[in-house]
Order: structure tokens, then C-alpha cells, then sequence
């Protein structure tokens, strides 16, 4: 998920949304995870606590914790969630078109468009690791080094072959920011620069 997208559903959780939690959804569900965790903060009065954000058996999945909460905030919570899941169904979880789940290998919602290129994304993840690290790496030393936060295609400019794997590259690089930021080790970044990344923003 893009970077401003993390921050955006953080921003808008009250505190639901802990730091240290890395969101594992693409950002085709953007909309839906927007409405949904607004709804939870909304209804319990930001006294819930989320423990995921991600994808089970190719939907989203948002899973709460709600100890403490009346009858009627629950019922609340499960149908915002449950709703959150069925709306997901029929959307792509990468670019937000209509998709349909697929069941080969992993579930996952797509659309034709994306699931074509499944498995050119896929190796190329694999095959891009280096650069992808050394990006991540690069990215967080300029925002830090100016105080803010920059969109990925912003800072990390290198060339690809064809704008489908600059398009890959891109989502990985974001995808890697966000889990390092929630809490993931990374080999290029000294974690003790986590904090100071985290209060960071876009202007």
C-alpha cells in the first residue's frame, strides 16, 4: 500500500491503529478500509484496539479487539467489519476494479487486468530484492534528511525496462517503507531511526 494510504487510515483511526501494526492490504481497498476503521474509531470512541489489518481467504480482513465494550458496540463492530469483508469480495485489492476472487495458489481478490500479471509481479519481486532494499534504504535517509515525506515516485526515480515493472518496483518500495516503519528489520536502516521517521508527514 502506498505510504500516503497507510497514513491515512492511521490519521483517521484515532489511535485504533497502533504504529507498530503493518497494514497487509493493496491500494484498490483503500476506500474500503478508510470507511470501515473511521466506523470503529467512531463507534467505540476510539476505546478499541485493531490487531489487523490484511487479507484471510482472499478478503479484507480487519480484526478487533474490543474487551470491555458494551453488547451494542460489539454488534456494531462485527457488522462495520463484516461489511468491510463482503465489500471487499467483488473489488481488486491492488488497483480497485471490479474483481472476483481467485483461488489459485493463495485467495486473492483481482481483477483480469492484475491477475495477468500475477506472476510477473511475483518474480519480479523476487528477482528485485537488492534494489528494492537499497530504494527503501535511500527514500527513508532523503526524508528524514528534509523533515518530510515525499511520494516513493518522487524520490526513487530509477528506470526500468517498461512502465509495468516501474509500476512493480514502486508498490514494492512502498510496500517495504510501511512494514519497516510499523516495526520490520530492515538491513540498510538503523532501526533507531524508526521513531523519528514515524513523526514525519506529507505537506
Amino acid at each position: 500500500m502506498r505510504l500516503e494510504y497507510d497514513l491515512e487510515i492511521r490519521d483517521l483511526s484515532c489511535g485504533i491503529v497502533r504504529d507498530g501494526l503493518g497494514m497487509d492490504i493493496g491500494d484498490g481497498w483503500r476506500e474500503i478500509a478508510v470507511d470501515a476503521i473511521g466506523r470503529l474509531a467512531e463507534v467505540s470512541h476510539g476505546r478499541l484496539r485493531v490487531d489487523r489489518v490484511g487479507e484471510k481467504w482472499g478478503m479484507l480482513n480487519i480484526r478487533p479487539l474490543a474487551r470491555g465494550l458494551g453488547d451494542d458496540t460489539i454488534r456494531a463492530i462485527f457488522e462495520i467489519t463484516s461489511t468491510a469483508r463482503s465489500r471487499s469480495s467483488d473489488v481488486c485489492e491492488l488497483c480497485g476494479r471490479f474483481g472476483e476472487i481467485r483461488r489459485a495458489g493463495w485467495h486473492r481478490v483481482r481483477c483480469d487486468d492484475c491477475e495477468n500479471e500475477h506472476v510477473r509481479r511475483r518474480q519480479f519481486e523476487s528477482g528485485n530484492h537488492k534494489d528494492i532494499d537499497e530504494a527503501v534504504g535511500y527514500y527513508v535517509r532523503v526524508c528524514l534528511e528534509h523533515g518530510r515525506l515525499f511520494p516513493v515516485a518522487n524520490i526513487v526515480m530509477q528506470a526500468w525496462p517498461d512502465d509495468t515493472d516501474r509500476r512493480f518496483f514502486l508498490d514494492e518500495v512502498n510496500d517495504v517503507v510501511g512494514w519497516w516503519r510499523a516495526g520490520m528489520q530492515h538491513r540498510h536502516l538503523d532501526e533507531n531511526l524508526r521513531e523519528e521517521f514515524r513523526s514525519l508527514r506529507f505537506r
